[in-house]
C-alpha cells in the first residue's frame, strides 16, 4: 500500500479511485460510490481487506463533501474533480454504515494504523468527523478540520 498521509485520498488506492470516479460517466458515479460503500457495509466477510476499505473511505469522503460540515473532506490534491450528481439519502446512510464498521470491525487498514507509532490519532480523528458528518451528527470545528 503506497500511503502518504491519513487523509481518504492520501493512498494508491484512494486516489485512483478519485481518478475511476473522474474518468467514469457521469451517469455511473453514483452506482460506483454505492457499490464501494457496500462492499464494506454490507459484506459478510467479518474482515475488511486493506484495497476494499480504503476504496470505501475514499467514497465515503465524496459522499460527505457536499453535505454539512463535509467540505473538508473534498482534497485540494487527489479527489475527484469531476461533478458528482446529488447523493441519494440511502448512499449516504451506506456511507455512514461503512465508516462505521471500519472504525468498529476489523479490517487491514485500522490494523495497520493500530501498529503506527505517529499518525494513527489523526487517521482516528478523521475517521470519526467523516461518520459524524456522514450520520447528521454535530459537525466537526475548525480546529478539526482535515485541510
Amino acid at each position: 500500500m503506497g500511503r502518504w498521509g491519513y487523509y481518504p485520498f492520501d493512498n494508491d488506492t484512494g486516489a485512483d479511485f478519485s481518478a475511476d470516479i473522474d474518468a467514469a460517466p457521469e451517469s455511473s458515479r453514483i452506482e460506483m460510490l454505492q457499490d464501494a460503500l457496500s462492499s464494506v457495509a454490507q459484506s459478510g466477510n467479518a474482515h475488511v481487506d486493506g484495497g476494499r476499505a480504503e476504496v470505501a473511505i475514499a467514497a465515503a469522503a465524496i459522499v460527505a463533501r457536499d453535505l454539512i460540515g463535509g467540505e473538508e473532506f473534498q482534497s485540494p490534491v487527489w479527489g475527484p474533480e469531476c461533478h458528482i450528481p446529488q447523493i441519494p439519502e440511502d448512499v449516504i446512510l451506506i456511507a455512514a454504515e461503512a465508516i462505521d464498521r471500519l472504525l468498529e470491525g476489523d479490517n487491514d487498514v485500522k490494523d495497520d494504523w493500530i501498529a503506527e507509532l505517529s499518525g494513527a490519532a489523526d487517521w482516528f480523528a478523521m475517521m470519526q468527523r467523516l461518520h459524524r458528518v456522514l450520520a447528521g451528527d454535530d459537525v466537526a470545528t475548525s480546529e478539526e478540520r482535515l485541510w
